[in-house]
């Protein structure tokens, strides 16, 4: 079993590696990825949020729609060093070292570890490969840095640090998940500063232009399809709802689950492969259901087929994993409760 799980480790990295590049290299002038956007904006970083650059890049592969750049400027230091190399190569590698290293840490959560690669079939880990998103660093990042967050806290925590400097929208609840384990949030605070000061190489300016970005994006974001629960009705008053119950998430659960939809419920602006960080703790669920539950099991077979993919659908996934772990829930688990993801020694284990 552990020969097996080691294999499993070091071999479907490479697999991920191998299928991603292969994919995005044969896509290349089909669609529009989204690592389009970024790479030319990491190519214009003296005005990366200059609309004019993104124009340009719509008119010569006939984009239509919405596709600015709205990033932190801590973000061009992950994307420059990929445009030292052409779209046509930088696309492939950034696609995929972001599998290889996505299916690496799944393949610490999944039992047994082969089942991981079901994840290449899940459409928020699909999609948001082919389009080059950030979603699988990201989940890459904090599956890490949770699995390690007691043997090795600064570490753990300076994953969670990049993740922020990635996508801040998505790691905005990460200081109340970690609240209590100091030399995490320390790591964390430090990874984030060096990070931005990295980031200063690009000009101060940038960080005075990104929040015009922003703002410029949130008049054209209502019209954008999003996943978002906030999005289902208009209103002030539902934002404020969907808000608390992303709060109660992250305040109750204090794990994985309660970052991801905690950050799903405050932001006005996400899709559905923002999902794809908690997509291997839904497969564990999936291929375990006698010790999660088979509740959560239904669950995570939900995401894992594309079902929770609209607003309505996003709201039912988080609304019943906080119900999940009510003790009035008839299919609570007895102790240890599952509701709290725990990596250690490679495993979900009951633990907060």
């Amino acid at each position: 079993m552990a020969f097996a799980a080691r294999h499993a480790r070091l071999l479907l990295p490479l697999i991920a590696f191998a299928v991603a590049a292969a994919l995005s290299a044969a896509r290349i002038g089909h669609g529009a990825p989204d690592f389009y956007v970024f790479w030319t904006a990491a190519s214009h970083w003296n005005a990366p949020y200059d609309p004019a650059i993104i124009v340009a890049l719509e008119r010569s592969i006939h984009l239509t729609g919405v596709w600015p750049f709205v990033y932190p400027p801590s973000f061009l230091v992950f994307v420059w060093p990929f445009t030292l190399a052409p779209l046509k190569l930088a696309y492939p590698l950034w696609t995929g070292l972001s599998a290889a290293l996505y299916f690496r840490a799944a393949a610490d959560v999944v039992r047994p570890a082969w089942a991981a690669a079901v994840l290449a079939l899940a459409p928020v880990v699909f999609f948001s490969a082919e389009l080059g998103q950030t979603s699988l660093l990201i989940g890459a990042a904090v599956l890490a840095g949770w699995r390690l967050r007691d043997a090795r806290p600064l570490v753990a925590g300076a994953l969670f640090g990049l993740a922020i400097c990635i996508k801040p929208q998505a790691m905005i609840l990460a200081p109340v998940i970690l609240w209590g384990r100091w030399r995490m949030l320390a790591g964390m605070a430090a990874a984030g500063l060096a990070v931005v000061a990295a980031s200063l190489a690009f000009g101060f300016e940038r960080w005075i232009e990104w929040p015009h970005a922003l703002a410029a994006f949130s008049k054209v974001a209502p019209g954008a399809d999003r996943a978002n629960p906030s999005a289902l009705l208009p209103g002030p008053l539902w934002a404020a709802a969907v808000a608390s119950l992303g709060l109660y998430l992250a305040v109750r659960q204090r794990n994985l689950i309660g970052l991801v939809g905690g950050a799903f419920c405050l932001t006005p602006y996400a899709h559905a492969y923002d999902l794809a960080p908690i997509a291997p703790i839904a497969t564990a669920w999936l291929f375990d259901p006698r010790r999660w539950g088979w509740d959560r099991a239904a669950a995570g077979g939900a995401l894992l087929a594309g079902l929770v993919a609209t607003p309505a659908a996003v709201l039912a996934f988080f609304i019943a994993a906080a119900l999940f772990d009510q003790p009035w829930w008839p299919l609570r688990r007895a102790a240890p409760t599952p509701a709290a993801v725990d990596l250690k020694a490679g495993g979900l284990e009951a633990g907060g």
